[in-house]
């Protein structure tokens, strides 16, 4: 019987060449996915470290992140920005309220602006997807922090462990990889007329 942290590999590398396919194809750039696995303070230093030129746009961020406990995380660069992703993975029969609650907590906590929460072959509790169905303010958070406005954007999503896919739920404001990688293109190109 498989544990949900052997899943971990394939989810990773799904998602990270869905993610660069998609943002080379609309921007013409490359974008470079690191993935951490456990304490994000700590591993994002070690990333950081590793892979000077393109995360060096991280390192202020890294010292300032608590140091917390997380299933897996990416840094997402283009070299100049970068974004963090905080993936939940569940190997539930439904995953509900409280795994959402800790992906809002960790996303809350550590400034990641897109969080996404995977049950492998399963779906979610009928409450949950009730909520993420009718309540788009759960997958969409806006807070004030330091003057300005802080967004967590959210998303669940179903892990076929058989195709080694995802199966999209349409639940939460992040609907798909190639919505993510589209949102990633707007935030990562730079508006046109300052020489590209």
């Amino acid at each position: 019987m498989r544990n949900e942290v052997s899943y971990y590999p394939e989810i990773q590398r799904f998602i990270e060449a869905q993610l660069k396919s998609n943002f080379k194809a609309s921007s013409n750039r490359d974008l470079h996915v690191f993935w951490g696995i456990g304490e994000l303070k700590a591993n994002l230093q070690r990333i950081i470290a590793e892979h000077p030129l393109e995360c060096a746009c991280a390192d202020n961020f890294s010292k300032r992140v608590p140091p917390l406990n997380l299933d897996i995380f990416a840094l997402i660069t283009d070299g100049q920005k970068f974004e963090l992703l905080i993936l939940e993975v569940k190997l539930v029969k439904s995953a509900g309220l409280s795994a959402w609650s800790q992906l809002v907590g960790y996303c809350l906590v550590s400034g990641a602006k897109y969080g996404l929460l995977l049950n492998i072959d399963n779906g979610g509790s009928p409450r949950l997807v009730q909520m993420l169905q009718t309540e788009q303010h759960i997958s969409h958070i806006q807070e004030l922090v330091d003057g300005g406005v802080r967004e967590h954007l959210l998303g669940f999503m179903q892990w076929d462990s058989l195709t080694q896919n995802f199966e999209y739920s349409n639940l939460g404001v992040i609907k798909s990889l190639s919505d993510l990688s589209n949102r990633l293109v707007s935030e990562f190109t730079p508006p046109s007329g300052d020489g590209g």
